[in-house]
């Protein structure tokens, strides 16, 4: 759960964060890191401990995967609507 003072949540060093926001890996907000920011600190860190890609790496391929994340989240967009034509013969 996110801390509500600024503080960097249990597990994780404020250093931590600020080198990842240094980096332009993460955005900081004011009242300190989301759920969303600590699935993206976890896959950061998986990246570079299991992987041992650099921070420009890493930042690759969290582009990527935010792509992809976008391209399968349901768009707000009804679906076209389908226009069946029968021919009758002449």
């Amino acid at each position: 759960m996110p801390a509500a003072d600024g503080h960097a949540p249990r597990g994780m060093r404020r250093r931590e964060l600020q080198t990842y926001a240094a980096n332009g890996l993460l955005l900081l907000g004011e009242g300190g890191p989301s759920e969303a920011d600590l699935r993206r600190v976890r896959r950061i860190r998986r990246l570079r401990r299991d992987l041992g890609l650099s921070y420009e790496a890493i930042d690759i391929v969290l582009r990527l995967v935010d792509r992809l994340e976008a391209a399968e989240r349901p768009s707000h967009e009804p679906p076209r609507p389908t226009v069946r034509i029968t021919v009758v013969g002449h």
